[in-house]
């Protein structure tokens, strides 16, 4: 492994691009303490040698702490991914934390349980170390990949919105994107018959601060410092979705459209802002339902006023409300319930969610009914 930093100038570009993304567009300033998520692929590799390579310079001075993630799901390889990381970190005086997690018993999609728990152990690793920031080596291509799996899926403006350049995190019982931490304070003793209260530590912040770049030029970045990297043979597997996608579509858009990652990225912050203005046409609406126990109600008329993209998100999000998982709400269920709800018929109605969530129209009103 190379510890030197040359001044190539595919090296001057990407470390140029990552320093742009972290302060425009992930907020990060100088002296901020930052857990990077290394796994030992080249994208994370990249990331961790790019802000390495900012963190001694004058208006960053940057503290890094690499975080790695062991899933145990790889046998050896994994374990020998995890040996890279610690002496990449090593050569580059770099402190590490790990965490190892037990999926055995994970339900259902076990990439999405790996996933949550993947967030949830870099967010302990935060504030173990005291990291205001978590990095991963998401990049352009990454975003282009998961908006075109979104849009088969029929996502709506909120999924297509992409990989966010900065959100919350979920640790313990933080809810994702929460400011505040749930500390249980020491039981009372003599000595301290009144204890001050302890101010919970800040919610540590996910970054993606190489959206803007494209996994050639990420690839080209390690080269160029003669940097090894780790492969994970899943990132190959064209059984999985995402896996084919990367090796079968991208590279057609790609050659119809040089940088098509990057161009994802700047489609899907637009896209982020449209969002943002629906959002608040949606909370506005959110005033007209008036809560009764387990069910809201609407009046019918007033939601048929509401322009149908608003109305849908108003259902969206009263549906959640109701304990409806988000990721069972399609586009096609949404459009079937904004229709019956614009339309001129006036006979009752019910759409069942969730198994036991019941949306029912009747003539004058829209009931959301909690099972």
């Amino acid at each position: 492994m190379s510890s030197v930093h040359p001044t190539s100038a595919n090296y001057d570009t990407l470390v140029k691009c990552i320093a742009h993304g972290l302060r425009r567009r992930c907020g990060v300033d100088e002296g901020a303490h930052l857990l990077v998520a290394v796994s030992g692929g080249g994208d994370s590799v990249a990331l961790l040698r790019a802000l390495d390579a900012l963190k001694g310079r004058r208006r960053w001075r940057l503290t890094l702490t690499v975080g790695h993630v062991q899933h145990h799901l790889r046998d050896q390889e994994a374990e020998t991914d995890a040996g890279f990381v610690d002496e990449l970190a090593q050569q580059l005086n770099l402190p590490r934390l790990r965490r190892d997690l037990d999926l055995s018993e994970a339900a259902g999609n076990v990439e999405e349980a790996a996933r949550r728990a993947r967030y949830a152990a870099l967010g302990e690793m935060a504030h173990e170390c005291g990291a205001s920031f978590i990095a991963t080596g998401h990049h352009g291509d990454d975003q282009l990949e998961t908006l075109l799996m979104r849009m088969l899926r029929g996502a709506g403006t909120q999924g297509m919105s992409g990989i966010a350049w900065r959100r919350g995190i979920e640790t313990g019982n933080r809810e994702q994107g929460s400011a505040e931490e749930h500390n249980v304070p020491e039981a009372d003793s003599p000595r301290t018959p009144n204890p001050e209260p302890q101010t919970p530590p800040p919610a540590p912040t996910l970054i993606r601060p190489m959206l803007a770049v494209t996994r050639a030029e990420v690839y080209s970045y390690l080269r160029a410092i003669g940097q090894a990297w780790r492969e994970d043979h899943t990132n190959t597997d064209t059984t999985r979705w995402r896996a084919k996608l990367r090796a079968e579509v991208l590279p057609v858009l790609d050659e119809l459209r040089p940088g098509a990652g990057s161009k994802a990225t700047a489609f899907a912050d637009q896209l982020r802002g449209v969002h943002r203005v629906l959002d608040d046409a949606i909370r506005d609406a959110r005033q007209l339902a008036q809560p009764r126990d387990h069910c809201v109600t609407l009046d019918r008329a007033t939601c048929r006023s509401l322009r149908r993209v608003v109305l849908s998100g108003l259902m969206r999000a009263l549906l959640i409300d109701a304990n409806v998982p988000a990721d069972t709400l399609n586009t096609q269920q949404i459009s079937q319930l904004t229709r019956a709800i614009r339309g001129t018929e006036g006979g009752e109605r019910t759409f069942t969610f969730a198994g036991d969530t019941n949306v029912t129209v009747t003539r004058e009103r829209v009931s959301v009914v909690r099972g």
